[in-house]
């Protein structure tokens, strides 16, 4: 169970450190984004534009420091549940805003921004759980680590690459935009 521990906590943390750092490096866009989503006060835009990072950061630190993995997680989870009802809340309003979680986009948010997160959230979920159930250290065998790793490593890459991996099952547009 702790190889299922490791694996959640390098996912939430390598997410999460590569979104605060995209955002850190173009708050302006993250700040923009923002007003797409029409219910974010202008006053909050910029505060949220290095608030949201900061917060990525500090849930990072919290499951680098192995007293503080179980608040990590909890931390996480809640986080998670934010960003799984940000797209939920814009796609269920039709408006059309890109996502900014990982720096400047154009691919608009949908299903696939809800299923990251919420893949996410599922992750800090069963980290949570497991650090509750056994705690939370370190396992020992170096087969089961690199296992964790690996796997960690996989759905931080699918997670960051979320909009093309989805661009990959649109229906391709023939050159001229005539659809044949």
């Amino acid at each position: 169970m702790l190889f299922v521990l490791l694996a959640c906590r390098l996912t939430l943390a390598a997410v999460m450190t590569l979104a605060a750092v995209a955002k850190l490096r173009s708050p302006g866009a993250f700040a923009a984004s923002l007003e797409g989503f029409g219910f974010v006060p202008e006053r909050l835009r910029r505060p949220l534009a290095f608030g949201v990072p900061a917060a990525e950061l500090l849930i990072v630190l919290l499951l680098a420091v192995p007293a503080t993995v179980t608040a990590g997680l909890v931390a996480a989870a809640l986080f998670c549940c934010g960003l799984t009802a940000v797209p939920a809340l814009v796609v269920a309003r039709g408006t059309t805003v890109t996502c900014a979680c990982f720096g400047a986009a154009k691919a608009p948010m949908g299903g696939w921004h809800i299923a990251r997160n919420a893949v996410l959230l599922a992750a800090a979920v069963l980290g949570s759980a497991v650090a509750f159930a056994v705690g939370d250290g370190i396992p020992g065998e170096v087969p089961g680590i690199a296992l964790a790793v690996v796997a960690a490593g996989l759905l931080t890459t699918l997670t960051v690459f979320v909009d093309d991996i989805a661009a990959l099952f649109r229906s391709p547009v023939a050159a001229g935009g005539s659809g044949r």
